[in-house]
């Protein structure tokens, strides 16, 4: 499977966004690396005050990381009252400093509407910003945006784009996604075997989700030779990691009352000689 051309545009954008931030950013950013430094420190004995007091202190030298952690410890409540407003304040100024955790966070903010009403529009601008920069969780992020049409238009192909530039840094969750759109054929193109790969690449990486995926792949014989005792193991795996999709499939499986599944997206998509994809 190839990269689309904008995939393509995308990964010369993010090639070129690094290098854009300058030497003299790159050391703002930094900030007061000791005072970061005595913050993890107290941090990993527990001393959640004294981290808190580090990191305000790296923070007001204009420390991306520190900023970050601390909009983290007032989101989560670590340490103190949990104050979605504050988080925003710290995410907001490391953004200014193109943290790209900072934008995904902040994306996940507005997109579930957390101390905030839901902003998916919001949420894709900021996951774009991270996803420009080559952050993988915002390129997915991104993409799942665009393959339900939330907050942008909906567009498969960008999706798939986004989701091959992040998979193609071995990102499990669009390893994941991407298998699932070759496998439903949501472009209008179907690759079993290339659905297996990033199915089992994403399992591998400790996806519960694949595994199901990748269970099922195997209990239809899509992409590889049906076998139904490999599809119960992969089952038994998933249940391990606690996901409830592997009982319920484990169960259809043992009983033979498995559903048929679900023909691919009309029009009916070509089947492709799988090529190596990213």
């Amino acid at each position: 499977m190839s990269i689309p051309s904008l995939a393509r545009t995308c990964t010369l954008l993010a090639a070129l966004a690094a290098p854009s931030l300058g030497v003299a950013q790159q050391a703002d950013a930094r900030g007061d690396d000791e005072a970061f430094l005595r913050g993890m420190q107290a941090k990993s004995k527990k001393q959640v005050a004294l981290a808190i007091q580090e990191f305000t202190l790296a923070a007001s030298t204009g420390h991306a990381d520190a900023q970050h952690l601390l909009g983290i410890m007032y989101l989560r409540g670590d340490g103190v009252k949990a104050d979605p407003k504050q988080a925003m304040v710290w995410f907001e100024q490391a953004l200014t400093r193109n943290h790209p955790l900072a934008a995904t966070t902040l994306g996940e903010m507005y997109e579930q509407g957390t101390g905030m009403p839901k902003n998916p529009a919001r949420a894709a601008e900021l996951y774009e910003k991270a996803a420009f920069i080559g952050f993988p969780p915002a390129q997915t992020k991104l993409g799942a945006l665009y393959e339900v049409g939330s907050g942008v238009p909906q567009s498969p192909h960008t999706a798939l784009d986004w989701y091959s530039l992040a998979a193609a840094q071995g990102y499990w969750d669009a390893q994941h996604r991407l298998g699932k759109m070759l496998k439903e054929g949501k472009t209008n193109e179907v690759e079993y075997k290339e659905s297996v790969r990033l199915f089992e690449a994403s399992a591998k990486g400790g996806n519960s989700f694949a595994k199901v995926s990748l269970g099922e792949m195997y209990e239809d014989g899509l992409g590889v030779k049906a076998d139904r005792g490999r599809a119960a193991q992969l089952y038994r795996e998933a249940i391990k990691d606690g996901e409830p999709a592997g009982k319920r499939k484990l169960a259809e499986l043992m009983s033979g009352k498995k559903k048929a599944p679900m023909p691919a997206k009309q029009p009916k998509p070509k089947v492709l000689v799988a090529k190596k994809a990213i």
